[in-house]
């Protein structure tokens, strides 16, 4: 049995089956694939992000060991971490934001 054309019934070409909207299981599986790679990319992200920030706040930490700075200095660099305020167990991006604010504050007042 054929078609007009000569093909097996059933059958489809390659170009007919390619042009076809894809069916609901194929594009949720396509779906899955996607978010599985969107959760990869931010993972390497903020894995690379929070790398960064550690190493600001290392880069502070050797620089106030290794200068000799006076107690004005000090006291105003003090007040500056402790008035830092923010909820680690929330996981809220605007406290990454104000610790690598505080951080760059240090960085400017120690003058690297």
């Amino acid at each position: 049995m054929g078609t007009a054309k000569g093909k097996p019934a059933g059958k489809m070409s390659m170009t007919a089956a390619l042009a076809r909207k894809p069916s609901r299981k194929v594009s949720k599986d396509m779906l899955v694939l996607e978010l599985r790679r969107l959760r990869a990319m931010f993972t390497e992200i903020s894995e690379r992000y929070v790398a960064n920030a550690e190493g600001e706040i290392a880069a502070v930490i050797d620089a106030v060991e290794g200068k000799s700075l006076n107690a004005a200095r000090v006291e105003k660099m003090l007040e500056v971490v402790r008035a830092l305020s923010v909820k680690p167990r929330k996981g809220r991006r605007k406290d990454l934001a104000r610790i690598e604010t505080v951080t760059a504050s240090l960085r400017k007042e120690i003058g690297e």
